[in-house]
């Protein structure tokens, strides 16, 4: 029998004032009821048992109705001891976290699932649940017959960038080889003497300086004549202890402006770390407002958009659609509805559509198949990862089930930082003649954790608006002292050619685009040629050799490849899982606020191999 904590330490709690020692009342009681508030979040540490994790969120919460401030202290208190993490880093996260948390906690009905809930979709305790969200209800039915149209045979190039995290407190000469979750900075316990001092271009363990993210934007029209760009979101630094919208606004707006110098339209969606604090907006249920950044944001994009796609970010939580050319429709997508270090979304769990930004997008996609056009989606957090929550993924999934392939064209996100793809498919098996639609994830401009930095550029029809060809174009960042030394500059080149390099496995015909049909084949490849998967696995980081190795005959292919064909999260084959830290492994951004409810400060993610989660030594962490 589950044991309820909660109402023991709040019997409790008043008891204290009654029985206190000396000390003040108030003092007494909240240090009595924080030691056991630290006693239960201890408890789900030790033994990651759901029960622990669950009543650790109930005894979090019912502390909060005493006294939020009290709940606040306590974590920041258990923070660095458990996640190894410094007192700035866990003190500054929980402070800008905690209390959004807390107010969705204080809603949530933890007592009937919503902490099962929870417990599983932040740290992977507890059984996974049920999906729960129904049906979307769709204008029309699916027409018959409905095919995509013919190619053009006319091919433009298009640009697409992801998570730029430029770092502005970049500290050329500074420690590259740091304790901290970000190094090449300033840090309170930075020795005078560097172990490895950060290049003026950047390194692995860092985000990147601002001079990267401008030598990159000279060199893209060196190799491509751009018509049209994307960008799939976050573009501050991976300091999450001290992003407020104070740090934000300028930091974004300084960015858009490197990126406005390719002088070419681009079209942005929102990133989780947009917001200050990271990773939170609010929604209808959960109460709150992030409209500031929706302000913001539509001022700095107002370069690239029209004016009716501006007034849409203002007033549609960040989303907004546009057509960069005649037949071509862009749908952005705030996904950050579906991200699950979004805290806010746990105010309501049965609000499947928080700000009912899929009902929007229904209607934008009925709109483009009444007209005859064609839809590029785009968005942050991939549908297809599990830290996109299951009930809003499957929603989801069953509009691209609708509207593919002959209305969705393609789909773009990032968050991974990888070079990466996912497949969704028709009702039934997942086969090549199934296979209805391709999410590419794109790689990261930052080299944060140990990849080459890099951008793709897409060859695309005209009018089927699908994609002929993709290449990624990488520098390769372990040469950065030796550019520092001899006074040269990145070495941007392209890495490799996505048609090219995989139609040795998969012949394609010059006159068909890369399908998801095709797509689905390369997968078989990977399952049948150990060199095909292995040459997706170094393509996977950008070459830059530090992944770990996913050698044939283990778990890690087999897990990989099942990944590539989850379209939606709830298929994907790496679940969320715990894995308490070293502070010499933190070489990603961390949630401190969940490290410490949940149990640990690793959450692995839908493109991390079992193997490597087992290994001890894997170098991804809570949130990207």
């Amino acid at each position: 029998m589950r044991i309820n904590f909660a109402p023991v330490i709040l019997t409790l709690a008043v008891a204290s004032s009654v029985y206190a020692a000396p000390a003040p009342a108030h003092l007494a009681k909240r240090n009595w009821v924080s030691d056991k508030l630290k006693d239960l979040v201890e408890k789900a540490l030790n033994t990651l048992e759901c029960g622990a994790c669950t009543a650790a969120l109930v005894g979090v919460k019912d502390v909060a109705w005493l006294n939020k401030n009290w709940v606040i202290d306590a974590l920041s208190d258990i923070c660095p001891k458990v996640s190894k993490l410094t007192p700035e880093v866990c003190t500054g996260s929980v402070k800008l976290e905690g209390p959004a948390l807390l107010d969705a906690l204080l809603k949530a009905d933890l007592l009937s699932g919503d902490a099962k809930f929870i417990c599983y979709q932040v740290a992977g305790i507890c059984a996974p649940p049920s999906i729960s969200s129904g049906s979307l209800k769709f204008p029309k039915p699916r027409p018959a017959n409905a095919v995509p149209p013919a190619s053009s045979g006319k091919l433009i190039d298009v640009l697409h960038l992801s998570d730029w995290h430029v770092d502005a407190g970049y500290i050329p000469g500074s420690e590259a080889e740091c304790d901290q979750p970000l190094c090449c900075r300033k840090h309170s316990n930075s020795p005078a003497v560097p172990k490895r001092k950060a290049s003026t271009w950047g390194d692995y363990h860092c985000d990147v300086p601002i001079k990267l993210g401008q030598n990159m934007m000279t060199y893209v029209p060196t190799v491509a004549n751009v018509s049209f760009g994307i960008l799939t979101g976050d573009v501050p630094p991976h300091d999450i202890w001290a992003q407020t919208q104070q740090t934000v606004v300028p930091q974004t707006a300084n960015a858009y402006g490197v990126m406005a110098t390719l002088g070419t339209k681009i079209y942005p969606t929102i990133g989780n770390h947009e917001a200050g604090p990271s990773n939170l907006y609010p929604t209808t249920s959960s109460g709150g407002s992030v409209q500031w950044l929706y302000n913001s944001l539509a001022d700095d994009w107002s370069r690239w958009l029209p004016a009716e796609a501006v007034s849409s970010v203002k007033s549609n939580y960040g989303a907004y659609n546009v057509s960069p050319a005649p037949g071509l429709r862009i749908i952005s997508l705030n996904t950050n509805f579906c991200y699950n270090m979004n805290f806010y979304l746990y105010a309501e769990i049965s609000d499947y559509d928080p700000n009912g930004e899929l009902k929007w997008l229904v209607v934008q996609l009925q709109a483009a198949e009444d007209a005859g056009e064609r839809v590029w989606i785009i968005g942050h957090v991939s549908p297809s990862m599990t830290s996109c929550i299951m009930n809003w993924s499957s929603l989801y999934y069953q509009a691209v089930q609708r509207y593919s392939p002959h209305v969705i064209a393609e789909q773009f996100f990032g968050h991974s930082h990888y070079d990466e793809f996912a497949l969704s498919y028709g009702p039934g098996a997942k086969t090549a003649q199934n296979a209805i639609a391709t999410a590419w994830i794109g790689p990261s401009t930052t080299t944060y954790t140990n990849l080459n930095p890099g951008f793709r550029t897409y060859k695309v029809d005209t009018k089927s608006w699908n994609i002929f060809d993709s290449q990624t174009y990488i520098a390769d960042m372990n040469l950065a002292p030796t550019w520092d030394a001899t006074g040269a500059t990145p070495n941007w080149h392209l890495e490799y050619s996505a048609r090219q390099t995989y139609s040795a496995y998969v012949p394609i015909a010059d006159d068909k685009p890369l399908s998801a049909s095709w797509w689905h084949d390369v997968t078989k490849a990977f399952e049948t040629n150990p060199a095909a998967f292995q040459t997706y696995w170094k393509l996977r980081s950008k070459s830059s050799g530090l992944q770990l190795a996913c050698p044939a005959g283990g778990p890690c292919p087999a897990e990989m490849i099942c990944n590539l064909r989850a379209g939606k999260s709830s298929d994907s084959c790496t679940k969320i899982a715990l894995k308490l830290s070293r502070r010499s492994d933190v070489d990603s951004e961390v949630t401190p606020v969940a490290a410490v409810i949940a149990g640990a400060n690793r959450i692995l993610k839908r493109s991390e191999p079992a193997a490597a989660a087992q290994s001890n030594l894997w170098n991804e962490n809570l949130c990207i």
